[in-house]
């Protein structure tokens, strides 16, 4: 599934891996969770630098 974020953001977070779940249990409100009982786990890591370089970011 595609995510989107604001350029600031990708600024921000171009140098991380983020990995998005999807698990039973309450939400904080966000529109996509709220009504399905379910929430967004949200899981980050500093690319490598073979995955930065593979980027174009190094």
């Amino acid at each position: 599934m595609p995510v989107w974020m604001s350029a600031s953001q990708f600024e921000y977070w171009q140098h991380t891996h983020l990995t998005i779940d999807i698990v039973p249990g309450r939400g904080s409100g966000f529109s996509l969770e709220a009504p399905e009982g379910v929430r967004f786990l949200i899981r980050s890591r500093l690319l490598t630098d073979d995955e930065l370089r593979a980027f174009g970011l190094l």
